[in-house]
């Protein structure tokens, strides 16, 4: 399901973001076998000057992760997930119930799963370089430390 994380890397930022800034408790990890690049966080004890900081990555990056996951999905999948993503919505659903909706609607093919990934490093290096922008010296230690254990990517 690596391709998961890649295909709604928005939909993680926004709910790890819709966390951050709705209370001061780390947010839950997305396990989707690769981590998102707002997944860095976890665990990190934000400022709230951060914590917008943080959100406002998200916004800035809404497009590019958009067109993204856009470029390697036909008509017919980007109908799809736009519709399970509002049904889901619709019926008050959130985050991961969200992501697997439109993941379950969009249905990639192997080799779109793999131009997925491709698609999504970039966007997900440039908000890894703004989010640890964000950091101060110790928590990006902290970060370094946490992805050493899990191998990020």
């Amino acid at each position: 399901m690596k391709f998961v994380a890649s295909l709604l890397a928005l939909a993680v930022a926004f709910t790890v973001v819709g966390k951050l800034s709705a209370d001061d408790a780390p947010a839950k990890p997305k396990h989707h076998g690769m981590a998102g690049p707002f997944e860095m966080l976890k665990g990190l004890d934000l400022t709230a000057d951060q914590k917008a900081k943080v959100k406002e990555v998200g916004k800035e990056f809404h497009s590019k992760m958009k067109a993204a996951a856009d470029s390697v999905l036909t008509d017919e999948q980007k109908t799809a997930r736009d519709e399970a993503v509002k049904a889901a919505k619709d019926a008050g659903k959130k985050g991961r119930e969200v992501q697997k909706a439109a993941h379950d609607a969009v249905k990639l093919t192997a080799e779109q799963k793999t131009k997925m990934k491709d698609a999504m490093k970039p966007v997900d290096k440039e908000i890894r370089e703004k989010l640890m922008d964000i950091l101060t010296d110790e928590q990006k230690a902290q970060v370094k430390k946490n992805c050493e254990k899990k191998a990020c990517k």
